[in-house]
């Protein structure tokens, strides 16, 4: 009786307080105090019990004892102890208390769940002070663990019950241990075989993701090696606990905890008669998380989609392995896509309004932001032969109408819902769903799977878009900046030319008014044409560059060439340096093995300054694009894609990669589907590149030649081989290139284009050359007019006899590019022309038709063993444009 009556002051006096654990005698301490607290709370091990178990009153003092004693524990701030000494344990590089002391720690938590008779005032102490130590759960003794999933269930409805206490009582990074603690607990009462109902947790995961989500931002001050760059500084619990807190991230996407929240999905059948969807209604977050939805299906895939589109943004350093994981579940995309595009799912215009509202939310939007988030993620990956052969995991009809889908929809939010784009949660959205269109449209724009005109909205009007692009409406602008494919390329390209024109306007006037006088005069050697161009122009501004730039060139002789300069000086000199930087005997560029296209050459420091030399070209083909000179060369689309760098977040260079090195792309597709050993092959994420006549390793990520290739990250080794021979090696010529283009090119005005619109804008149309457009826009000169004979005999050989090559060989003759200009003839300035001359000598073996034509055909290299005779050739100035041809008499 007299011990029974111990007061908890007793109790308290013996608590562990002030010990240095790091010390030996404060170790033993610990170790004498843990045991004594299981002895006394649990006295039936005692050696004595046994002896006198047969006494009732004994053994009910005892107990009486154990229960008073505990409750003391409990009361006195055991709990705290525990925290106390599990955040000291883990505070350190080198865990100071020993695997027994541990088990000791383990045995007294346990014991405590035991005692504890579900009181949900000791439960919840537990999750404040214990579950917020960083990985507790992998610490406990492994039967423990085992014996830990009898209470999931009490543990869960507890921490349920008590998330907004939590959130407000503990810190952050608590929260975030906490978290991690209690998906660790239901990993193991799932892999126990327990039946657990999740409308409850998911909710309760959600609101414990919510503050450490909203720690996450780019610009925060603090790396967190979880979260990224965040709000929360990192303790040295976390540090020293992060390869446990990593195992338990992963938990969210392990096989098991797909199956525990989507098997529901899974089993679902979607036919034009279920009534599995119910109502498609707009509902609020409380009612989709309080269950108050109509359609059972519908609440639980909305939530559990809900709560992993929150997982992948606080967690967002781990985001490429859920969504691959989730993607990877058998039947999930399909399966998820068949419920937002089912019949009873609304149309886009709908999800569109719905989306575009912050507070009130479409139970369809947390499905169709998961999916677009992993379906993007995983398209990336996926190679022609799956989408085109294989059809997988879409068929390519599907293929087109998740685009049109995705496509309307952000048309719409843009078009009729542009002022709450101004709201993050909103552009949030809508860039998630974009990153996924990017990728559809560009495949198709590589690989047609799609029809003509199939891009363009229903409900889009370009009339409508170009008018307030030129009135500088905001959602216009944000239409070429997210969809620019909605306009023909046709329309862009007048705007852009407007664009310069009204540029070069303003710095006329700015002339005329004597504001600057900025009319450039450089005297180029010919000898040395592109040296000297390099160096008057790389101390010339860019701005002052735009101004009307005058070129005189010197001959060999030191004399200046006399002539009357229409721009075609500049032209001449433009296209003499490009022809010359990107020629690959330079050093500078080189060409693929399949299509001879240009991408800078990853030996290009072979010249002292050559980014400097980069951006010197960059520039000049920039001032050939805003003068409207097409150049007749054609970019690798991995290089010239840079240019474009606000559409490049998921771009797969391994697609690409065939044009570059197709047997290196043969190989990385042999490492993909091989199913033996990997190991076998002794790969690592380094490459051997040689340069110079020496071998040099570079390795592909931080340890990369001492981190093998398993069949674990084989796929990222091949993407990361791409990455590094498309992008990473020709990074900085890339870099100094775009800088020396957008110098010129205003950024803005790129962004409307796409990949093979920039190409056009750059190198001109590869199309079939359209003759008949050049004769509606032709200027007769010297006496010819359109029913002149020799006219007539020029458009009657050209037309219905010149081959494709042969009105190529005319084109380049005539404008020194073999393509049409980008908005056809009529936008040539000066306009073609042909003029007459006298005819010196009349050949006399031929007819007059057959002399011109052969003339033609001689000059350009077409006539094949034969002269043109005595009759003279046509001649070409480069400063007018004109064709001179001779005027054949009768």
């Amino acid at each position: 009786k007299q011990v029974v009556s111990t007061q908890s002051t007793g109790v308290k006096e013996i608590l562990i307080t002030n010990v240095n654990i790091t010390s030996t005698s404060g170790r033993e301490r610990v170790s004498v105090y843990l045991r004594f607290y299981l002895a006394m709370c649990d006295p039936s091990s005692w050696k004595l019990y046994s002896a006198i178990r047969s006494n009732q009153l004994v053994v009910q003092l005892l107990e009486k004892f154990s229960t008073t004693f505990y409750s003391n524990l409990i009361s006195g701030g055991i709990l705290n102890t525990l925290q106390h000494l599990l955040q000291k344990n883990v505070s350190r590089s080198e865990p100071v208390l020993s695997t027994s002391q541990l088990r000791l720690l383990s045995d007294l938590v346990m014991l405590i769940f035991k005692k504890s008779n579900f009181d949900e005032s000791i439960w919840l102490a537990m999750w404040l002070s214990v579950f917020s130590t960083p990985s507790v759960i992998s610490r406990l003794k492994p039967g423990h663990m085992t014996q830990l999933t009898e209470y999931t269930l009490t543990a869960l409805m507890s921490l349920s019950a008590n998330t907004d206490k939590i959130a407000s009582t503990c810190s952050k990074e608590q929260i975030l241990f906490l978290l991690l603690n209690s998906v660790h607990l239901l990993y193991q009462a799932l892999k126990g075989g327990m039946v657990i109902k999740y409308p409850t947790i998911i909710t309760t995961f959600y609101t414990l993701l919510q503050p450490a989500g909203n720690t996450v931002s780019p610009k925060a001050a603090h790396w967190h090696p979880l979260l990224g760059m965040c709000d929360t500084a990192v303790s040295p619990q976390l540090t020293n606990s992060l390869q446990l807190l990593t195992i338990q991230i992963r938990l969210l996407h392990s096989q098991l905890f797909k199956k525990f929240f989507f098997q529901d999905l899974l089993e679902a059948e979607f036919s034009t008669s279920s009534k599995i969807l119910g109502a498609t209604r707009v509902v609020s977050w409380k009612q989709l998380f309080s269950g108050k939805c109509e359609s059972r299906l519908l609440l639980h895939v909305s939530t559990v989609c809900s709560l992993y589109n929150v997982v992948i943004k606080t967690f967002h350093l781990y985001k490429t392995d859920i969504l691959m994981s989730l993607c990877c579940f058998p039947d999930f995309l399909s399966s998820l896509w068949k419920l937002v595009y089912t019949e009873h799912s609304q149309s886009s215009r709908t999800l569109a309004r719905n989306m575009a509202t912050e507070e009130t939310a479409d139970p369809f939007v947390p499905l169709l932001l998961l999916f677009c988030s992993c379906f993007g993620q995983y398209f990336v990956v996926l190679s022609d032969s799956e989408i085109y052969e294989q059809e997988q995991p879409f068929s390519l009809k599907q293929l087109g109408t998740i685009g049109d889908f995705v496509n309307s929809m952000l048309f719409n939010i843009i078009w009729n819902h542009y002022d709450e784009l101004k709201n993050a949660s909103v552009l949030e959205r809508v860039t998630t769903c974009h990153g996924l269109l990017i990728l559809l449209h560009e495949r198709d724009e590589r690989k047609r799977y799609t029809a003509t005109k199939f891009w363009t909205p229903k409900d889009a009007s370009p009339a409508a878009i170009i008018a307030e692009l030129k009135a500088g409406k905001g959602r216009a602008h944000k239409i070429t900046d997210f969809i620019p494919w909605v306009l023909p390329n046709k329309k862009k390209l007048e705007y852009l030319q407007g664009l310069i024109k009204q540029e070069k306007a303003l710095k006329r006037s700015e002339d005329r008014r004597g504001m600057e006088c900025k009319t450039i005069l450089i005297k180029i050697h010919r000898r040395r044409l592109f040296e000297d161009g390099f160096q008057h122009m790389k101390s010339i501004p860019d701005d002052v560059l735009k101004h009307h730039v005058k070129i005189m060139f010197v001959n060999e002789l030191g004399l200046d060439e006399v002539g009357i300069d229409q721009d075609g000086v500049l032209k001449e000199f433009l296209e003499e340096t490009i022809r010359h930087a990107l020629n690959p005997s330079f050093g500078l560029f080189s060409v693929t093995e399949e299509n001879k296209w240009l991408y800078p050459s990853p030996l290009s420091k072979v010249h002292y300054e050559h980014l400097d030399l980069f951006h010197y070209v960059g520039r000049i083909i920039a001032k050939a694009v805003y003068e409207g000179i097409v150049i007749d060369i054609s970019f690798a689309p991995f290089f010239i894609r840079q240019l474009l760098h606000n559409k490049n977040a998921l771009f797969s260079y391994l697609d690409e990669l065939p044009s570059l090195d197709s047997e290196l792309h043969k190989n990385l597709m042999f490492i993909k589907s091989y199913q033996g050993d990997i190991h076998d092959l002794g790969l690592t994420f380094s490459v051997d590149e040689q340069e110079f006549g020496k071998v040099v390793t570079e390795e592909l990520m931080p340890g990369g030649s001492f981190t093998p290739v398993s069949s674990t990250n084989k796929i990222s080794y091949i993407h990361q081989i791409a990455h590094y021979k498309m992008y990473t090696q020709i990074h900085k010529q890339t870099k100094a290139f775009c800088a020396g283009f957008r110098g010129i090119i205003n950024d803005d005005w790129l962004r409307m284009f796409s990949l093979p619109e920039l190409q056009k804008l750059i190198s001109g149309d590869c199309s079939s050359i359209d003759l008949t457009d050049l004769k509606k826009n032709v200027r007769y000169l010297g006496g010819y007019h359109g029913n002149h004979r020799v006219i007539l005999w020029f458009w009657d050989i050209t037309l219905n006899e010149f081959t494709e090559q042969e009105k190529s060989a005319l084109l380049k003759f005539v404008t020194s590019c073999s393509r049409p200009p980008l908005m056809g003839f009529s936008s040539m300035s000066p306009p073609f022309s042909i003029r007459a001359v006298d005819e010196s000598e009349e050949a006399t073996d031929m007819t007059p038709g057959q002399a011109l034509r052969s003339s033609f055909k001689s000059f350009m290299g077409l006539q094949q063993g034969s002269s043109s005779g005595n009759c003279r050739l046509p001649n070409i100035f480069n400063m007018f444009q004109p064709v001179e041809v001779t005027c054949v008499s009768e």
